[in-house]
């Protein structure tokens, strides 16, 4: 009887032969436009730190002062063991920056594109995404149970058409797009999704990891709003 493990070696000696083996790299000596990587200095074009969050002195010397008073976790489930007054102070500034009525904060993006979208929809529900959606958006997609629909890259022909033909046949409709899209850097046509929108009665999701604070609003604005949320 073949080992239960065997084929893991067969499939890395797979990936190696095709070039697809990828190992982390280490680099120093904290994230930026320009990093260090085995002594040489590289332009790192592989950041999403658009802003220069990650940084930035002030949000630094914040997050010090709250790990000081709040330790370094949460220590349970928001909703069995509650949460801290910081977190509620983000989700306003946040809120207060996007112009919207409130805000929830999640771990990470990926995990507030999974709850967020089976939120919204169900099993007797559709969705209609973009095939370049980020991965998160995919997932959290299947794991709605909602029937999923994908439409070719930015072609709203294409949507309109998959709107006329099924949304009448399900109880709700989601439309869920990448606002900028990570790996080309173009640009959803938002406005125009949004007036197929309205036209079939559905909702619609962006998902702006690659766009808050890069489109619209300027940044120092935005570095102004976090700012005046978590102290001087």
């Amino acid at each position: 009887m073949p080992a239960p493990y065997s084929w893991v070696n067969k499939s890395l000696q797979t990936l190696h032969q095709a070039n697809w083996y990828r190992s982390v790299q280490a680099i120093e000596p904290m994230g930026g436009p320009v990093v260090k990587m085995a002594g040489r200095s590289l332009i790192n074009f592989a950041s999403n730190d658009y802003l220069g969050f990650a940084a930035d002195e002030r949000l630094k010397e914040q997050a010090i002062a709250a790990i000081q008073t709040y330790g370094t976790g949460a220590t349970g489930s928001r909703l069995l063991s509650g949460h801290r007054p910081l977190h509620r102070e983000l989700e306003q500034a946040i809120a207060q920056l996007k112009g919207t009525a409130d805000a929830i904060v999640f771990s990470s993006g990926y995990l507030a594109n999974i709850g967020a979208i089976s939120t919204l929809v169900g099993s007797r529900d559709l969705i209609l995404a973009d095939e370049y959606n980020h991965a998160s958006l995919k997932n959290g997609a299947t794991l709605s149970g909602a029937t999923v629909i994908t439409y070719p890259h930015g072609d709203l022909s294409h949507l309109a058409a998959e709107l006329s033909q099924h949304r009448a046949a399900y109880r709700r409709c989601l439309i869920v797009t990448d606002g900028v899209f990570g790996m080309d850097g173009d640009v959803c046509p938002l406005p125009n999704i949004l007036d197929l929108a309205d036209g079939y009665e559905a909702m619609v999701m962006i998902d702006e990891a690659h766009s808050v604070g890069v489109l619209g609003k300027p940044v120092q604005a935005a570095l102004n709003t976090l700012a005046a949320a978590t102290g001087p």
